[in-house]
């Protein structure tokens, strides 16, 4: 069994590397098990609200892939999916797979017949995990945003490449179909050349919550494990709720890149080049106010302008009352042309070229569902990869730029794209874009 695994799993790599290049035909992939014999083994870390739904929805309907593991520090959330995919599978293919449990993500990534992981955990997580199952050679669908460490960024980076692995980012618009249409009028020059970029995501939440209480976690949470590379502090209930886990500085930078992700992936796509630079920031943010919990940027408006000449304005919806006119969204990306332009959200599309705007607007609509079949698809060779990890840095720095320029009081913040350094303060992204981990959950 050991051995047609291991023929199976290199052979899902090689696969995978050659449709980095040019498209593959689909992999034939042994197996020792009475599935069908290209089925891509699937884990799933973190299955909270947005982990349980992507599985359920990303994932369980694809025909090609099959869920075999889930993890979670909740007792509950692994245990009921665990159950839910068990049972899916039984009733949809009559196939008894027995989906199992873990708390330890590491033993997963021990397992040698997964060979792909989908992480969705609290974003501190992020990288400490993805590096972890880039070492094991799985590949890694990864939630937004990337993560908090420049340095884990680029270490992740370097394995990916060294083991030639499928890395896909869960930025979900590039599976949208009129996304796809409006970047592709974009970098065929529909709109000219870009010369400006309007950016807004939603705000921190205004739901404040009062200094943290000490409290004893509850039963079926492994709060040590939920805290994992994250610095200890007491539990309460508000910690571990989706608003402090969004919003305290310990796990995020708050929605500048939370949400920030979205709209910033899709200036990225549609005009990378010219962001893959170096630009200078300037610009002003507001935090949640002084003794409570939440202590991430709350309010934020920035300013970019590229050595190359293209400006990029990026702002919190509150902020965004011009952008909305052109395009109604809580979140959006205005592309600005010689021609014309372009406005792409999830549900909306727009321009102020007719036949354009006429065009972008014929299959308008939300989530597809499709962004977990395009991993699988990129896994086995069938499509190229279309959710890349260096531009999924790029967007991620932009958000991170912001934040270091907010949180650092300085006038400017010059960004080297290339390099990946702040060119005017050296030294400032270890302040503000590194994060020290707790042992032993380091990497």
């Amino acid at each position: 069994m050991g051995l047609k695994h291991k023929s199976r799993r290199n052979f899902v790599r090689k696969m995978a590397y050659a449709s980095a290049g040019t498209i593959a035909m689909p992999a034939i992939l042994s197996s020792c098990s009475k599935r069908p014999n290209d089925h891509i083994l699937i884990a799933h870390i973190g299955v909270g609200s947005r982990g349980a739904s992507t599985t359920r929805n990303y994932f369980l309907p694809v025909p090609d892939c099959r869920s075999v593991a889930t993890c979670d520090a909740w007792t509950d959330r692994r245990e009921d999916l665990a159950n839910h995919i068990s049972d899916y599978y039984r009733e949809n293919y009559q196939e008894n797979i027995v989906c199992k449990p873990y708390v330890n993500y590491e033993e997963i990534l021990h397992r040698k017949d997964i060979d792909a992981v989908h992480i969705s955990t609290g974003d501190h997580w992020h990288l400490p995990m993805a590096i972890k199952a880039a070492r094991a050679g799985k590949h890694i669908f990864l939630e937004k945003p990337l993560g908090l460490s420049l340095d884990n960024m680029i270490e992740l980076e370097k394995i990916i490449k060294e083991k030639r692995l499928v890395f896909h980012y869960g930025t979900q618009q590039r599976s949208l179909v009129h996304v796809r249409k409006g970047i592709e009028m974009i970098n065929s020059g529909k709109i000219g050349d870009i010369e400006k970029i309007d950016i807004w995501a939603p705000p921190g939440s205004d739901q404040l919550t009062a200094p943290s209480i000490s409290e004893e976690p509850p039963r079926g949470l492994d709060y040590d494990r939920w805290l994992g590379p994250a610095p200890y502090k007491p539990y309460s209930q508000a910690r571990v709720a989706n608003t402090g886990l969004f919003h305290i500085y310990d796990y995020a930078i708050g929605y500048i890149a939370g949400w920030g992700a979205h709209p910033l992936d899709l200036a990225v796509w549609g005009a990378k080049k010219k962001m893959a630079g170096t630009g200078t920031f300037t610009g002003s943010g507001t935090f949640f106010p002084e003794g409570q919990l939440l202590d991430t940027i709350h309010y934020w408006d920035i300013n970019i302008i590229y050595d190359n000449g293209l400006k990029v304005h990026f702002v919190s919806t509150n902020y965004a009352e011009d952008m909305v006119q052109k395009l109604s969204d809580s979140n959006g990306t205005i592309f600005y042309g010689t021609k014309g332009w372009i406005g792409l959200g999830r549900g909306t599309a727009s321009s102020d070229i007719p036949e354009l705007h006429k065009e972008l607007n014929l299959e308008v609509y939300g989530e597809n569902n499709r962004h977990g079949y395009n991993f699988i698809r990129t896994i086995k060779g069938e499509i190229e990869p279309f959710s890349p990890l260096d531009e999924a840095i790029l967007s991620d720095c932009i958000s991170h730029m912001g934040n270091v320029l907010i949180r650092s009081g300085k006038d400017k913040i010059v960004w080297d794209a290339v390099n990946r350094k702040i060119v005017n303060y050296p030294g400032l992204e270890k302040k503000h874009f590194h994060r020290e981990l707790r042992e032993p959950y380091n990497v």
